[in-house]
């Protein structure tokens, strides 16, 4: 065999290898499409809450800029940009601490809103992945139904136990008796607060045992905490999934 054909059946080999490792791979087209749906729900969901949104900053930037303050004005301003550039990164990001205080109150306001407006989505997301990871695993079809999984652990969906304990603490606020709060979000994210109203980013995951693993923050570094609620407006945390000593409640 010349070298020409040899590299010719080299490349044809490497070629049907590589098809077939991406078709061992590749994701359903029904996983696909619902997320598609979902991202497309989302957005319609958040579309108007967004705009009304950056009309308020505008408000308050003409505010600020007739009033002459101009840090206070480049702060909104900031803002605005950053939820132009990408509403639901802006929404997950800790607020700055040089926000004036009607900022931070605006910001709050929407994010409580968006959240709000999300939930319906979000809920049917999480149902419909986990009635797909049934179908695929009762006809036999391990990969697609692992895939499925993998996207519920992705966005926080609990694909162990789905029918165990509601998810009723979703959506609501939660106060420590220091004052901190906690919101969690039907995607596994959330916000954590200080008693002064400082924010941040959380992310969370539920256990088979209806456990919540919350990857927080404490005075600005990261921390590590445990929930779990066993009513609809209490439950109990702590720092140790072994010692939830310390109480929560909705207002």
């Amino acid at each position: 065999m010349n070298t020409r054909h040899l590299s010719t059946w080299i490349v044809l080999g490497l070629s049907i290898f590589a098809f077939s490792a991406s078709a061992l791979t590749a994701e359903p087209t029904q996983i696909s499409m619902l997320r598609k749906s979902w991202e497309q729900a989302r957005a319609r969901a958040a579309q108007p809450i967004d705009e009304g949104y950056l009309r308020e900053l505008q408000k308050l930037l003409d505010t600020f800029t007739k009033a002459g303050q101009l840090e206070d004005a480049m702060a909104v301003k900031n803002e605005s940009q950053s939820v132009v550039e990408d509403a639901a990164t802006a929404a997950s990001a800790p607020a700055s601490d040089k926000q004036p205080a009607r900022l931070v109150a605006l910001r709050k306001s929407w994010i409580q809103s968006r959240d709000k407006a999300l939930q319906p989505s979000d809920a049917v997301y999480v149902r419909e992945l986990q009635k797909l990871q049934d179908t695929y695993a009762k006809a036999g079809k391990l990969e697609d139904a692992l895939a499925a999984k993998s996207e519920l652990e992705k966005i926080g969906g609990n694909p162990e136990a789905p029918s165990r304990q509601p998810r009723t603490f979703v959506g609501k606020k939660w106060t420590t008796a220091s004052g901190s709060q906690f919101t969690f979000k039907a995607d596994g994210s959330g916000i954590q607060a200080n008693a002064s109203g400082k924010e941040w980013p959380l992310k969370w995951t539920q256990g088979a045992d209806d456990l919540l693993t919350v990857d927080g923050w404490s005075d600005d570094k990261p921390s590590t905490l445990y929930f779990r609620f066993s009513k609809s407006r209490e439950g109990l945390f702590g720092s140790s999934a072994d010692k939830l000593d310390k109480q929560v409640t909705v207002k």
